[in-house]
């Protein structure tokens, strides 16, 4: 298959006619928020990336909902998404927010370990369990990180995320990043769950969505038992403006896992 051909599948910022219209929106949604929600940041690194953002008062036990931002992991910023924060601390009235490094300053791998770095304070500092949510390239971290931190991570919901990722080293992103074969060593979530049952993840695609976010949903849902669900009308990017509604069908779904009904006492 040719470059045009994955660039049809991944390449947004092109397909997507109202693409910067979606990112303007995004910052001025989460304009304000961090001080509305009294966000405090703290450092898991010494990089001016490697941080963490937590607000509400988090209950040792219960579950904590971390969000993790998309971007190929190339760009954007976790503050360009605070918007989604303020219907996810609803859940348990507390959420976090993840920032990390870039690529192509470090390697994909350095990304997995930002992850899982930000996530293992959290649960140092609010003795929670934590679910990661993410979107795009955050939905390939999380799911990474139930992966490799399995005591402390009880569930996670991917959204339009990335299971399979050798077909991203045939699009722009092996010129625009130097994305190789050999970045995704240890990083592929299709091939680091072999053997590992992934019922307690839930994979989200907008309706709208590439065929290939599709496939790689329904893929990895088939091979390790994951959950896939659909956002009606939704693209790429206007996925996560169903995450930021308390009414939309993604909190549906999350209110309904077993992690958030325990800490409703359901």
């Amino acid at each position: 298959m040719t470059l045009s051909y994955w660039n049809k599948q991944f390449q947004f910022s092109k397909l997507l006619p109202d693409f910067q219209n979606c990112l303007d929106g995004m910052q001025t949604r989460s304009e304000n928020i961090a001080d509305v929600l009294s966000l405090q940041r703290h450092a898991y690194g010494r990089h001016p990336r490697q941080w963490v953002e937590l607000s509400g008062q988090p209950t040792r036990g219960n579950v904590l909902p971390v969000f993790i931002h998309g971007g190929y992991w190339r760009a954007l910023e976790a503050g360009r998404h605070r918007f989604v924060l303020p219907p996810l601390k609803t859940l348990n009235g507390a959420v976090a927010n993840v920032e990390y490094r870039l690529m192509p300053e470090v390697r994909l791998k350095d990304i997995v370990e930002d992850a899982c770095a930000a996530l293992q304070l959290l649960k140092q500092q609010t003795g929670c369990q934590l679910f990661p949510i993410g979107h795009s390239a955050g939905g390939h971290l999380a799911v990474m990180a139930a992966r490799l931190l399995p005591d402390d991570v009880v569930g996670a919901m991917a959204i339009s995320g990335l299971y399979e990722l050798e077909p991203l080293h045939w699009s722009f992103l092996r010129d625009e990043i130097g994305l190789s074969t050999d970045s995704f060593e240890g990083c592929e979530p299709q091939k680091l769950w072999a053997g590992h049952d992934a019922s307690h993840l839930v994979l989200a695609v907008g309706a709208n969505e590439t065929s290939e976010f599709h496939r790689q949903a329904q893929m990895f849902a088939a091979s390790h038992g994951a959950q896939v669900m659909q956002v009606p009308g939704a693209h790429h990017m206007s996925v996560l403006d169903d995450l930021a509604q308390t009414d939309g069908v993604l909190h549906e779904v999350l209110r309904a896992l077993d992690p958030f009904k325990a800490d409703r006492g359901l």
